[in-house]
């Protein structure tokens, strides 16, 4: 009998600390991705934007608080799951824009991760999450990181904590990007290619309608990726930015192409689709400039119909 009490004891102890574990971890990722606030302001994207943008002076600068919920590595779908993520939660009342993140590769499922929904797993006690990752991985995998806690953060969730605990949203990429390296990789065909996969640009498309249904305002950004890059494919890339121009609405939907003039300032790339820590300020203030101006413009028209 001592025993089973024992193991019972056990069994509890752990299911308390475990839970305890997985609290702690989720308030920090909640505060990095702000998750956990009214904001009138969603950035949504993977790490391109992630990179362009300093939450913290971005809202100083605004005056609006700001959720950035950009990750590493999601594609169009899954961007699709985190805004319902985020429109699920009690925080999205306040929501007025969403800024998305856009560039030529965002219709290409190749050369991103396939195993993206493991990025989720801290969240699935959500059911919007939930049932996105039920219907993408075994019935094992589900139920074991439903039930233990501690298994659903890797070492980039448990940085993504800390820093959420420590109000760190800095970009560390220092260097530049090596322009002889990627003119080789192209000649090689080492970088990707502009694709228009159907099913990612469904994804997008309902994006749209579920954010116009919603009456928020949708502001595509394309942050710069070396011109280089943006060249060797014009057919396509005309196709993709003429896709996106068509979009365009004078309520709900506007589109920011930064490309023009910055892709070819090569010291504010860390790499071919990342900004660096000079270039992230640059960006910063282009979009907190452009922000305040449309803002700007969006109060006057609420007030003149009013």
């Amino acid at each position: 009998m001592r025993t089973i009490v024992k193991i019972v004891l056990l069994i509890l102890l752990f299911i308390g600390i475990d839970r305890g574990i997985g609290f702690i971890i989720n308030q920090g990722l909640y505060r990095y991705f702000g998750l956990n606030q009214h904001s009138e302001v969603l950035f949504l994207g993977h790490s391109h934007l992630m990179l362009a943008v300093d939450k913290s002076k971005f809202e100083r600068e605004t005056g609006v608080k700001v959720s950035k919920y950009c990750r590493e590595g999601v594609n169009v779908a899954d961007r699709y799951v985190m805004l319902k993520h985020f429109l699920s939660l009690p925080y999205s009342d306040s929501l007025k824009y969403v800024i998305y993140g856009v560039d030529q590769f965002m219709f290409t499922g190749k050369g991103l991760s396939q195993n993206s929904y493991k990025l989720f797993y801290p969240f699935m006690d959500n059911k919007t999450i939930d049932s996105y990752i039920r219907e993408s991985t075994s019935a094992y995998d589900y139920w074991l990181h439903k039930l233990i806690c501690s298994t659903r953060y890797s070492d980039a969730l448990l940085n993504s904590s800390i820093r959420g605990w420590r109000q760190d949203w800095s970009n560390y990429k220092i260097g530049q990007l090596d322009v002889e390296n990627l003119r080789q990789q192209i000649k090689d065909g080492k970088q990707r290619h502009i694709a228009f996969e159907t099913d990612l640009m469904a994804d997008f498309e309902n994006t749209l309608t579920l954010l116009r249904q919603k009456g928020i305002i949708t502001i595509l950004v394309n942050t710069p990726i070396a011109q280089i890059l943006n060249e060797y494919e014009p057919e396509k890339y005309q196709k993709f930015s003429s896709y996106l121009q068509s979009k365009v609405d004078s309520t709900y939907v506007y589109y920011w192409d930064l490309n023009p003039e910055f892709s070819e300032k090569y010291d504010l790339l860390f790499d071919p689709i990342h900004l660096n820590v000079e270039g992230q300020q640059v960006i910063n203030s282009v979009l907190v400039k452009k922000f305040q101006s449309l803002n700007h413009a969006q109060d006057i028209r609420c007030n003149s119909s009013l």
